[in-house]
């Protein structure tokens, strides 16, 4: 197989979410994790970080995956993740979450714990001028703007994606749901096409491409038929989805990525994450040519990732 970069991978992890697997074998288990094992859940607020860059590099090597575009989740900083980062330089490129994601102590409606467009346009700015990121992670909208109305989700968003513009580099939008409190409104992603129409310079990656929800995928795809600087990843959605995608806007705009996670790791049942996003792709196109475009070459150019292949068991 040809070189495979995994363009969504959260870095970043703590003793109680370790000592979770037993709980988490499906996807549904994840879903609820929240709900079904709160006190489990919400014990990671209290806990230091530990760093799981060993644990993504073994599942890296088990499944054939070269090298791996990290970002943080929730209680992980930018920092911590530059750290893990620079451990394994030939296989982790970091990239920056400038709106930090809620942990089950935040509560969506604090306004103590928004944050202005100015001072996450700030945390951008620190992040690939100090720590070396090359561009901007999943954000959480709901942490810089609190209004429904596209255009003024794209005002809030303007400084950020000047830096964005300025610096040459990606954001990514996550699309459908999370399994984390807050924010569902943002996930249908027919609100993006008036950022992408305002900063068509600007890679916009609309990570997970509705999950596989239809409604969800549609305006996905709605967004990136009007857009030629939108790019749709493919974790958590379909193979029908994917082939889909291909035939709308072509292999250029789809990216490979399997969302791997300190949580979602260990979903075994029916297969592994990474697996799944392998065989999505697999089952989407038989044309040797597309598959490389997707597991690789998109990537490449987005991120000026090099061929570089890991040291792949």
């Amino acid at each position: 197989m040809d070189m495979i970069i995994d363009s969504h991978v959260h870095v970043g992890t703590f003793p109680s979410i370790e000592s979770a697997g037993q709980f988490l074998s499906t996807v549904p288990d994840v879903v609820a994790f929240r709900t079904r094992h709160r006190a489990l859940y919400e014990r990671f607020v209290h806990e230091e970080a530990a760093d799981n860059g060993e644990t993504l590099i073994a599942d890296m090597n088990k499944f054939g995956i070269d090298r791996a575009i990290v970002q943080g989740r929730p209680g992980i900083t930018n920092d911590f993740v530059a750290r893990i980062a620079a451990r394994y330089p030939d296989r982790l490129i970091p990239i920056a979450v400038p709106t930090p994601w809620p942990t089950p102590v935040d509560d969506p409606r604090d306004e103590e714990k928004m944050m202005s467009p100015k001072a996450v346009a700030g945390e951008l700015e620190r992040c690939i001028s100090d720590l070396g990121m090359i561009g901007a992670g999943e954000i959480f909208v709901r942490r810089l703007t609190r209004t429904l109305q596209p255009e003024d989700i794209a005002d809030d968003l303007a400084p950020m994606m000047d830096v964005l513009a300025r610096r040459g580099m990606s954001v990514q939008i996550p699309t459908a749901w999370t399994q984390l409190p807050g924010g569902l409104f943002y996930g249908d992603p027919i609100w993006v096409d008036e950022v992408a129409n305002r900063y068509p310079s600007v890679p916009i990656i609309l990570t997970k491409m509705g999950r596989g929800i239809d409604h969800c995928f549609e305006n996905c795809l709605a967004v990136a038929m009007r857009n030629e600087n939108v790019h749709l990843e493919i974790s958590g959605s379909s193979s029908a989805h994917a082939r889909r995608a291909l035939q709308t806007i072509g292999p250029t705009r789809l990216l490979f990525g399997t969302d791997w996670s300190p949580v979602w790791r260990f979903v075994r049942t029916p297969e592994p994450v990474v697996s799944k996003a392998i065989r999505i792709v697999e089952e989407a196109t038989n044309d040797l040519d597309v598959r490389e475009r997707l597991f690789s070459a998109t990537a490449q150019i987005l991120y000026g990732v090099s061929s570089f292949r890991g040291d792949v068991a």
